[in-house]
């Protein structure tokens, strides 16, 4: 951010009366605009900062269009009057601006200061700052904006959708900095270098914000978008519905976990308050009645797997926000430096050991693991092999706090292929697919959070009826109970429901009705939970270790 102190040495006296403000917090862009309009003083301010997402008013507006033409001097040594009786602070202004016939007012007698400007009055006045003029016939009252378009000062879509909205100072901040790119109505030069003739600014100083010798900078109108997320109660049937539908484009999504530590877990409303996110809802089932609550699937937080199992549907997301749903089977590579894989973890964190297995420990599980089965263990400390050693079953093995142990059964290891790790050896983790998911699921480095559960509801916009293994019992076929389900619908869009009772086929209906291309069932039962925007809308009976949490940008 630009210094502000040598600003305030000259124009205090002056600016503790402006309603601009310096650089301080808004968008980047306008923020940066400011900036440059702050150096060619034609933007100046208080110590409240820019204040880019207010309002802007008329008598601001009225200001700036001054400043843009040049004739800020002339506008302070005013001495004619106007008739306006409801203009307090900034009476030259507007007596200039009336005096010269830039502005005619809201009556009479009134100019209404302090009302919010409509951008199509803010773009009349940059068109008379470029010469142009509805005395000249170069536009009537309507038709601003189709000029500007013409000029290349709006694109179309402001054509189509500004002539009633109001401006905030970053809007009138943007359009200010395109009317100093467009030609004046002359034709000979741009309203920047008319100001450099009249020596308001440098040249060099032109060049250096931008508004000379870049060509013409067009305002960008978009079109709005809605809340990123929105809490609607849809009605299906008897059932009590509530969903969250999430544009991906205007929120962080990401899987969370209870202390990054597998088995650890906290009330709902402690995971809440402590994640700051504005929606959380329960994802990953997870062994709710052992001592060791670890969870059921796939969980990646941050880019790092905390726990991987394969078998259940999964939805990824990526550090852009494009999520995908499908059922990837992972393996964690452990690379030499140059990419190749030297070995295979199956599974990460489990407590699955076995002949035929091979299982990555890291500190997430805890700082050791007991060997069930017995094998050898590969230990990795800041990157490089430290030790690989046979452990019998019943050994206690310390998993390092600077890198993680492979644990490798005697299966794995006798392989005629299997190569003997040699200490010293330079190592990196990546995970990877086993074999494409035929639903599509990548994985790579940009997928930075997974969650998982079962059964699956939706696929390619049909029903679906399998259940997978361990998911066949009485709650997944015909019993009613609290449930948590996320889908994918046609626009991308991330829905996630929650109902205070439905049988599987219930939800399997409802999220196809919901218009989900894919989805399936998360935790349910006492796990049931969903807060959004300071409330509680489902509170769970228990802890939770696996959460969703999406945070609005």
């Amino acid at each position: 951010m630009k210094s502000t102190k040598r600003f305030f040495a000259l124009a205090l006296a002056f600016a503790m009366c402006m309603t601009f403000a310096l650089p301080m917090a808004a968008a980047d862009t306008s923020t940066d605009r400011a900036d440059k309009l702050n150096l060619l003083g034609l933007f100046k301010g208080t110590d409240a900062g820019y204040q880019l997402e207010q309002p802007s008013t008329r008598i601001q507006g009225i200001v700036m269009l001054i400043r843009l033409l040049g004739k800020e001097n002339e506008a302070l040594n005013e001495t004619r009057s106007a008739p306006f009786s409801d203009v307090g602070w900034g009476k030259e202004y507007t007596s200039y601006a009336y005096n010269t016939g830039l502005t005619k007012g809201t009556g009479a007698d009134t100019f209404t200061p302090d009302k919010q400007i409509k951008a199509i009055e803010y773009v009349t006045f940059l068109l008379r700052a470029l010469g142009y003029s509805e005395e000249a016939g170069d536009f009537t009252w309507g038709t601003q904006l189709s000029l500007a378009n013409k000029l290349g000062m709006v694109n179309q879509l402001a054509v189509q959708h500004m002539s009633n909205m109001d401006l905030d100072r970053g809007d009138m901040v943007d359009l200010s900095y395109a009317a100093l790119t467009c030609a004046m109505k002359t034709g000979s030069k741009t309203l920047a270098e008319k100001l450099v003739s009249e020596g308001v600014f440098s040249r060099s100083q032109g060049v250096s914000a931008g508004v000379i010798g870049s060509g013409v900078w067009t305002y960008n109108y978009e079109v709005p978008k809605g809340p990123a997320i929105v809490h609607t109660k849809p009605k299906f049937g008897s059932l009590d519905v509530d969903l969250l539908t999430i544009d991906p484009t205007g929120v962080k999504i990401k899987a969370a976990m209870v202390n990054n530590t597998l088995g650890a877990t906290a009330s709902f409303k402690n995971i809440v308050n402590a994640s700051g996110a504005d929606a959380v809802v329960n994802a990953n089932f997870f062994e709710a009645y052992n001592d060791f609550k670890i969870p059921i699937g796939h969980v990646m937080v941050n880019g790092q797997f905390l726990y991987a199992s394969t078998g259940l549907s999964s939805l990824g997301i990526t550090k852009d926000g494009r999520l995908s749903i499908g059922r990837p089977a992972v393996f964690v590579g452990i690379k030499d430096m140059n990419g190749n894989t030297l070995w295979d973890a199956f599974e990460v964190n489990t407590p699955f050991q076995g002949e035929w297995l091979s299982t990555l420990y890291t500190p997430a599980f805890g700082k050791s693991v007991t060997i069930k089965a017995p094998g050898s263990i590969l230990t990795v400390r800041n990157g490089a092999i430290s030790a690989f050693e046979y452990k019998a079953a019943g050994s206690v093995v310390a998993i390092p706090a600077d890198g993680y142990i492979v644990y490798m059964g005697n299966g794995v290891t006798s392989e005629s292929y299997f190569r003997k790790p040699v200490v010293g050896t330079k190592v990196q983790l990546e995970p990877h697919l086993f074999k494409a998911d035929a639903e599509g699921f990548i994985l790579d480095k940009n997928v930075e959070s997974i969650i998982s559960g079962a059964p699956r509801l939706v696929q390619d916009g049909y029903i679906v009826t399998e259940l997978e293994d361990g998911f066949r019992e009485a709650r997944f076929t015909t019993s009613s109970t609290p449930r948590t389900a996320i889908g994918i619908n046609r626009e991308g869009k991330l829905l996630i429901v929650s109902v205070k009772s439905a049988t599987i086929q219930q939800m399997r209906e409802l999220m196809l009705n919901l218009g989900c291309v894919d989805a399936f069932n998360l935790d349910g039962g006492g796990s049931t939970a969903m807060y959004h925007n300071g409330n509680y809308i489902r509170t769970p009976g228990r802890e939770l270790t696996t959460t969703l949490q999406i945070f609005e940008k």
